[in-house]
């Protein structure tokens, strides 16, 4: 019994809700009794009134008292008053009405008369039943009232069932359902107390274990941060002995390589076709081997990180100028138009970098665009210049747009194709941008061809410092 008054409903069916309606049953008690009195007291006025009345009239008027009686009769309450009598000194009887004493109230007052005269009586027989029935309606409505509170009471404990603790129930399943199992003392000490308390509980239990995983998750954290950097460690000592080995490699094998391409270049095998055809096939190996070798040793600088970028003003002219002879000659070769435009726009990034990503996507875009057109042009996007790369080319699949990135990825079809290279510029290019603090863009289409962009700040200052800018294109001309 005390576990079920412990619950929050009980609890607030006592403290609450039960004096009020203890309070409302009361005072609706009350208001009947003083009701019911104050009937009665009305009708024993009227009667007092009555009588006063009849009274008055036979002591003072000269009609017949059976006349007064009679008249007393119908201006009076003709569904109380019954019967009306008037017994004088002398015998005399006058009556109004039905007389039955045995069910009726009996009322008499004494008439006002002289002294020296005998005294006259009048007496009133009332029916009580209209009293007692306008009561009982009385007591009716005050039962009706009581059963209202009452019925008032049990849906104010529903709606508390229904708004409040069926809901905090329903949360305190919730959080069991978070927490861990339980053992059956644990459960039993939970299922004491009311919800407030179970809930207090489970909410101990569960800063408890919060506290706990925060804890484990700082130790987790940490533990994580030491393997980060041990593995971020292990990565650049990885990097660092792969571009040493790739640099030792390629110092190496160079040599050997550049020598050989000397003696084939000094061979001359008279005008024997077939000793010319083994001839120029050694000296295509001997080109592509160089051209894979340089590549290789471009990315190991990349990613050694030993190139970093040192921004100075320039314009696009003089970055179209950089390798555009070369490229000019590719193109001329490979049968493609060769189209360069906005060349008034002025830039400030690497002017080194900038050239070497340019040539990377032009010699990709003159790769796939033979016979056809390629345009570079140089657009304002916002508070950058966007380089862009145009071809009219076969285009590329979205499956592909970010394998193509990658190392040694060449498209379905150029396989057998020497001449498209070996997968590597625009994974050179890609990671010159990052140098470059940029990316490079691709949007393509099969059937559509390609564009290839990447986006380096605008110069702001129009008096660009005049020796860095003499002093470009002879340290251009050093690199090309």
């Amino acid at each position: 019994m005390k576990r079920s008054l412990d619950g929050l409903l009980p609890r607030l069916l006592i403290d609450a809700i039960l004096p009020c309606a203890l309070a409302a049953l009361v005072l609706t008690a009350a208001l009947t009794v003083q009701r019911a009195s104050l009937l009665a007291e009305r009708q024993r006025s009227g009667i007092s009134l009555q009588l006063e009345r009849l009274s008055t009239a036979l002591a003072w008027e000269s009609a017949p008292p059976q006349h007064i009686l009679d008249s007393g009769l119908r201006n009076g309450a003709p569904e109380s008053i019954r019967y009306l009598e008037l017994r004088l000194a002398d015998g005399r009887l006058y009556g109004a009405g039905e007389s039955d004493a045995q069910a009726l109230q009996i009322y008499a007052r004494a008439l006002p008369t002289p002294p020296q005269l005998a005294v006259a009586t009048i007496t009133m027989q009332v029916d009580p039943w209209p009293l007692r029935r306008a009561q009982w309606l009385t007591c009716a409505g005050g039962l009706l009232c009581a059963i209202g509170i009452a019925a008032l009471a049990w849906l104010a404990r529903w709606s508390l069932r229904r708004r409040i603790v069926d809901p905090l129930n329903r949360l305190q399943h919730a959080l069991d359902d978070l927490l861990p199992r339980r053992d059956e003392r644990t459960a039993a000490e939970q299922m004491s107390g009311n919800e407030l308390e179970r809930l207090h509980a489970s909410l101990t239990r569960i800063d408890a274990a919060l506290t706990t995983q925060r804890r484990d998750l700082v130790a987790i954290r940490r533990s994580s941060a030491l393997q980060s950097v041990r593995q971020q460690r292990e990565s650049q000592a990885l990097a660092r002995s792969k571009s040493h080995f790739v640099a030792l490699v390629g110092h190496h094998f160079r040599q050997p390589l550049q020598a050989l391409q000397l003696f084939a270049a000094f061979l001359h095998l008279g005008s024997d076709n077939e000793q010319q055809s083994v001839l120029g096939q050694m000296r295509s190996s001997i080109g592509s081997m160089t051209r894979l070798l340089d590549a290789l040793l471009e990315i190991s600088r990349l990613d050694a990180g030993v190139i970093t970028s040192k921004p100075i003003p320039f314009t696009a002219a003089e970055l179209f100028m950089h390798d555009r002879q070369s490229l000019s000659e590719t193109a001329a070769r490979q049968h493609v138009i060769l189209v360069w435009r906005g060349s008034h726009h002025r830039l400030h990034a690497d002017a080194e970098l900038c050239a070497r990503l340019l040539q990377q996507l032009v010699s990709n875009a003159l790769a796939n665009a033979a016979n056809g057109r390629v345009l570079v042009a140089a657009r304002r996007h916002g508070e950058n210049i966007r380089i862009e790369v145009r071809d009219n080319g076969p285009g590329i699949a979205a499956a592909e747009h970010q394998r193509i990135f990658e190392e040694f990825v060449r498209l379905d079809g150029d396989e057998g194709d020497a001449h498209k290279g070996y997968g590597l510029g625009l994974s050179i290019a890609e990671r010159l941008a990052q140098i470059l603090h940029t990316h490079v863009g691709l949007r393509s289409e099969p059937g559509r061809g390609s564009t290839f962009w990447f986006e380096v700040p605008r110069a702001t200052n129009a008096g660009h410092n005049h020796q860095e800018h003499e002093a470009m294109p002879e340290a251009w001309r050093h690199a090309s």
